[in-house]
């Protein structure tokens, strides 16, 4: 009796022997297989093809199948030996008679699908045990295999989605939808972001957010009479460029995770800074690289929303192009050509040709009276609500009612006036200062003459490089009547002073006959003052 079984012992040893062996075996093979596949970056596809009958002939099974996530997280099924649709129905009706084993796979404890055995035939105990064990092996190696697979999936799935959200036409939503996001995949505690026109020296373009113990303290676009927020206004510039220590002390961030938003190659020039911290410590591999993605798609939209708010700001003043760029269809509601009564200025430097030639002489004097001139010039324009239409030679032409035209023609002529004689002032001021001492050592005197309209006027975005500008038989006829008048005179159309409505701050009536205008110009001249 206790040879017989002493006997059993050693085939039970023996059984257990032989299939930790056969475990081991499949385990190696199917190892070195998915190392394989991984190292020649097979897809899934021809991974399992490799797999199936490697499974089968070390279960002796006839037919294995195998349902599962593919790469795009779609639910796929696969089997050896492959069949045709025709056999394919037959098959699984013969099926139905077999002893089958299945095992489901689990990824990060998230169902993932199951493998099935086919046998010929009925499994004892044994063979329903060594089978299920064998299969337990290679679903264990399939796992790691899928998990893989998933990380890189559901990765590319949380960058597409971030990437989705920062294409928004308007950055700042764009923006709070990818933070949301992204902490929703990284547990993220305290988070701030600061970023700017490369350009921008008066802060106009500045944005930040600040996300402070898992909740929204401070936002740019959204701003709150709170301290948070005048202290992110006040040190965001700063922040940006690298002076981070008050802005961390001032929210408590300890050991932060920091990117850089840089522009250019060559000139690399920093626009954007972003900081976050979790309270459970430094960032995972999978976190850092997620966050690095989220900051190399924010680092272009920046540098994209820049180069659409800089295209804007050649015409409209900052606020106008903060307007602008705060709507999604802002160019199709505002900027698209259409038909509006417009109030238009026409100003010129009088005597430029002579001041040039006898004057001024070099180039690079004509150049920086221009400049100085254009640049106090549009600052006007912008300051009394207008817009920048365009500068043809020594003469800006500016627009008021446009873009927005949120203001009535009686005050757009209002304030297209009030900018003329501002100009006048402004050039008299800068002919006497030390700006172009040569003006002033020669006792030459910089005058103005100006020119202003109320008409209907084409206006919108031309032209291949999408200029915002006007066209209009009135807007010529004001270009006519600015070389009417003589030095620091401002002469209005006659639709100009009867949309003013205030016939106070006219002179008399005169008319003038122009090139290429069939009637004559019918107008008045502005007083000097209000």
């Amino acid at each position: 009796m206790a040879a017989r079984e002493h006997l059993t012992r050693i085939e039970q040893l023996e059984s257990q022997l032989e299939l930790l062996e056969s475990c081991q075996r499949l385990n190696d093979e199917a190892d070195d297989a998915l190392e394989r596949a991984m190292q020649d970056r097979l897809p899934l596809d021809a991974a399992v093809q490799l797999l199936l009958p490697m499974l089968c002939r070390h279960t002796d099974a006839v037919a294995a199948e195998l349902r599962t996530y593919d790469e795009d997280l779609a639910m796929r099924s696969w089997r050896w030996p492959a069949q045709r649709q025709a056999q394919r129905q037959a098959q699984r009706q013969a099926e139905a008679e077999l002893a089958s084993v299945s095992q489901p796979l689990d990824v990060a404890g998230e169902d993932f699908g199951a493998a099935t055995l086919h046998f010929t035939g009925a499994l004892d105990a044994r063979l329903q045990a060594r089978s299920q064990r064998l299969l337990n092996v290679w679903c264990e190696q399939l796992d790691n295999y899928l998990a893989a697979i998933a990380r890189a999936r559901h990765k590319h799935a949380i960058t597409s989605q971030l990437s989705d959200a920062l294409k928004h036409p308007v950055l700042e939503q764009g923006l709070v939808t990818a933070v949301e996001r992204l902490r929703e995949t990284i547990h993220i505690d305290d988070l701030i972001l600061a970023y700017h026109h490369e350009e921008d020296r008066g802060g106009e373009t500045l944005s930040y957010k600040v996300i402070r113990a898992g909740a929204w303290c401070c936002d740019s676009s959204r701003p709150t009479p709170n301290d948070d927020g005048h202290f992110m206004a006040a040190h965001a510039q700063r922040f940006i460029g690298g002076d981070e220590r008050a802005v961390l002390e001032r929210f408590g961030i300890h050991n932060p995770q920091e990117q850089v938003l840089i522009n250019g190659i060559k000139d690399q020039r920093v626009i954007g800074r972003l900081v976050v911290s979790s309270k459970r410590g430094e960032l995972n591999t999978f976190d850092r690289d997620l966050l690095q993605r989220f900051a190399d798609y924010l680092r272009q939209r920046i540098v994209d929303f820049n180069r659409e708010y800089k295209h804007l700001a050649l015409c409209f003043p900052p606020d106008v192009v903060t307007q602008l760029l705060s709507r999604e269809d802002y160019e199709q509601r505002y900027l698209m050509p259409a038909v509006k009564d417009v109030a238009i200025l026409y100003a010129d430097i009088t005597g430029f040709t002579r001041l040039s030639e006898q004057v001024l002489k070099e180039p690079m004097l004509i150049g920086k009276l221009i400049d100085q001139w254009s640049e106090g010039v549009v600052d006007i324009l912008w300051k009394s609500g207008g817009v920048f239409d365009k500068m043809v030679g020594d003469c800006v032409i500016g627009l008021w009612g446009p873009p927005l035209f949120d203001m009535s023609g009686r005050q757009a002529c209002r304030l297209a006036l009030q900018a003329a004689r501002e100009i006048g002032d402004f050039t008299c001021r800068l002919g006497r200062s030390e700006v172009l001492p040569e003006l002033t050592q020669a006792k030459v005197e910089l005058g103005v003459a100006t020119g202003l309209n109320y008409c209907p006027l084409l206006v919108g975005l031309f032209g291949p490089n999408r200029n915002y500008t006007g066209f209009s038989a009135g807007m010529n006829s004001c270009a006519r009547l600015q070389g009417v008048a003589s030095r620091d005179e401002v002469l209005c159309m006659d639709a100009f002073v009867s949309t003013y409505d205030d016939l106070s701050q006219f002179g008399d009536e005169r008319q003038a006959v122009v090139k290429n205008v069939a009637n004559p110009l019918v107008f008045r001249p502005a007083h000097s003052s209000a």
